[in-house]
């Protein structure tokens, strides 16, 4: 029988960075159900490509995270600034839509800026309580930046009805213009430094897997392939597939919030009912190794309902390391909300739409190919989730359990804040919490 101080569900950053602080502290170990850490956070090679799971980078905006990353990856990091753009009508803009609308044909920045400024001037009061993104989005951008991209782009995005889904994910991630900058974006000069990610950082070398990997080296209570299968908070049992029971007094989740109550024994009827109302999409990323292109863009967004994807990006302009040499990588995410991908269907419609918009000339240029699934990719923000999560925490704080990071906090986050989490995770439990 194996015991321990606390069991963390989870080799990804947040479960990492919670062993890291534990470490020389208290007994933990992390239950990895893969065969090798990171999670999400992981790179895989093929081929001699580095390929990762989507665009993972690095937003570094609090002094204790960022040194703590920083120290980790011991100097294999490099500061990127951000070239992000937009394709739509045939045409390039840079990033974000609604400030930067220069590269957009006349008759749409027209209506974009007289929509924005039109709504703008209006200034209607947001509604009491959670407000529903396709009214939010034409109450604050008006209907041309709306109809354009906003609506397109979010659709495609989350999967999910727009008239449901609500708005709490937006402030930190839908740069917000003033019309001197709406108007400046479309006839004056482009507006450089919105949004959250204008620069980031990403390693040298090793692919976003280089800091899991680094974190995992110092982890002498990380054990892969260890799958837990259920889970009884109250009497502080774990089951793990293959290996049996294992014994704790604290623990930590960072597995999917809604998976989690599904396998724990003990939780009541209320709190299974709440998380069975947890809904999220699927992201299938193409990973793409190719030769003869040329482009300096780091990723770029696909409203419009021809092309399949979401958003498509050249990742070895974040580190010419991730190829061999004369070699380029894409990473193409395209959504469903749960549904099976075609991939071979996908694939076909995917290069066709790389060809229109001018990434690649030919398929003949592919030299390799990768696909990855994220099965829990962005979990929906609507009312069921706000009802939700209060049930879930109330319960999990009774029993002294900490359920962190994108997916155990149920939430649309970053790296950065994974890690963060699972530092304060740990500071908790080493506090006597």
């Amino acid at each position: 029988m194996l015991k321990t101080d606390v069991l963390i569900i989870g080799g990804g950053l947040a479960g990492l960075s919670a062993a890291r602080a534990l470490e020389g502290k208290k007994d933990y170990i992390i239950a990895e159900r893969e065969n090798r850490p990171g999670g999400l956070a992981a790179t895989v090679k093929k081929g001699g490509f580095h390929f990762d799971y989507s665009g993972h980078l690095l937003h570094l905006r609090w002094p204790d995270t960022s040194k703590f990353i920083l120290e980790a990856l011991k100097g294999n990091c490099a500061r990127i600034e951000r070239d992000a753009r937009i394709y739509a009508h045939k045409s390039w803009t840079p990033y974000p839509f609604q400030a930067n609308l220069s590269g957009m044909p006349s008759k749409v920045k027209a209506e974009c800026v007289s929509g924005f400024l039109k709504a703008y001037n209006a200034g209607a009061v947001p509604p009491p309580g959670p407000e529903v993104f396709s009214r939010w989005t034409r109450r604050v951008f008006g209907d041309g930046i709306s109809d354009h991209f906003m609506l397109p782009y979010n659709a495609k995005l989350w999967q999910y009805p727009l008239e449901r889904l609500t708005t709490e994910w937006c402030a930190p991630f839908v740069p917000m213009p003033k019309p001197e900058d709406v108007i400046k974006g479309a006839y004056g000069g482009r507006n450089e430094g919105m949004g959250y990610n204008t620069v980031f950082n990403y390693p040298k070398s090793g692919g976003i897997g280089a800091l899991a990997n680094s974190l995992a080296m110092k982890s002498r209570g990380l054990r892969l392939g260890l799958e837990v299968e259920s889970v009884n908070l109250k009497k502080g049992v774990a089951e793990v597939r293959h290996f049996g029971p294992v014994h704790f007094r604290r623990l930590i989740n960072t597995a999917p919030l809604n998976d989690f109550i599904a396998m724990t024994s003990d939780s009541p009827a209320a709190v299974k009912r709440a998380a069975a109302k947890l809904r999220h999409n699927t992201v299938y990323v193409l990973n793409l190794g190719v030769k003869g292109v040329k482009t300096d863009m780091h990723w770029g967004y696909f409203p419009e309902a021809g092309f399949p994807f979401y958003r498509a990006g050249v990742a070895s302009n974040f580190s010419d390391s991730l190829t061999p040499r004369g070699c380029a990588s894409f990473y193409i995410e395209i959504a469903t909300p749960g549904d099976v991908l075609d991939l071979a269907s996908a694939e076909t419609v995917v290069l066709r739409g790389l060809k229109a918009c001018g990434l690649i000339k030919s398929a003949g240029q592919i030299v390799e190919k990768l696909w990855l699934k994220i099965p829990c990719a962005y979990v929906v923000y609507n009312r069921d989730r706000a009802q939700a999560l209060p049930v879930i925490s109330a319960w999990l704080k009774t029993k002294k359990a900490q359920s962190i990071g994108r997916y155990g906090a149920w939430k649309y986050s970053f790296m950065e804040e994974s890690v963060k989490e699972g530092l304060e995770a740990a500071a908790k439990i080493s506090s006597g919490w």
